[in-house]
């Protein structure tokens, strides 16, 4: 990881897996968490953390004091950062955490926590996303095919789970790349309009 990119350390990873992985609503694990904040960090708008934040625990929040509550905040803000850096400095090495298991003594990467993660910071500000998904949905196809329940029975009804899976899941991290680039050239014509500056 270049040094550029704000560190989040595995510690801290792990700290904040465990207190996702106690909570029985909103977003229960970290692979989830980063698809969920992907879509915030590089989609269409800025969105600040109180609109998104209560999707993260669910509900109302439940700590045992001060001190739990600002630590997790701290934990999640300094997840959202390292995202944003990573985009900042090195979109091209950007890879989504997915979990791995072994079929057959092949690994296989299960993509769909992440997918879910990731649809589901889309839909936080879905008028932002129409353009996208009405002039590139291509890009969407294998975020929508394994993140959401349509796309889900869209797998089930091919006959070929495994092949759909094999063939669809590699596109992830180009689609990820591709829609960065995409709302990234829409923001920066968008601060030059504000601006009056011209576009090179």
């Amino acid at each position: 990881m270049p040094a550029s990119i704000q560190e989040f350390t595995d510690e801290q990873f792990e700290e904040l897996d465990e207190w996702l992985l106690r909570r029985p609503t909103g977003i229960t694990d970290m692979v989830e968490l980063e698809g969920f904040l992907t879509a915030i960090v590089i989609g269409p708008n800025t969105l600040s953390p109180n609109r998104w934040l209560a999707k993260v625990w669910g509900g109302k929040p439940k700590f045992r004091d001060l001190e739990e509550m600002n630590r997790f905040l701290a934990l999640v803000m300094g997840f959202y950062n390292h995202l944003v850096s990573w985009f900042e400095h090195a979109p091209e090495q950007f890879h989504p955490t997915f979990y791995e298991r072994k079929v057959d003594g092949r690994k296989i990467h299960i993509v769909d926590e992440w997918c879910y993660g990731f649809v589901k910071g889309m839909r936080l500000d879905a008028p932002g996303w129409k353009p996208l998904k009405k002039g590139r949905p291509e890009l969407l196809k294998p975020l929508l095919l394994f993140g959401t329940p349509a796309g889900w029975k869209e797998i089930d009804a091919s006959g070929d789970p495994a092949g759909i899976h094999k063939r669809w899941s590699r596109k992830i991290t180009p689609a990820v790349s591709a829609i960065h680039q995409y709302w990234l050239a829409v923001r920066e014509a968008r601060h030059h309009a504000l601006s009056g500056l011209p576009l090179h």
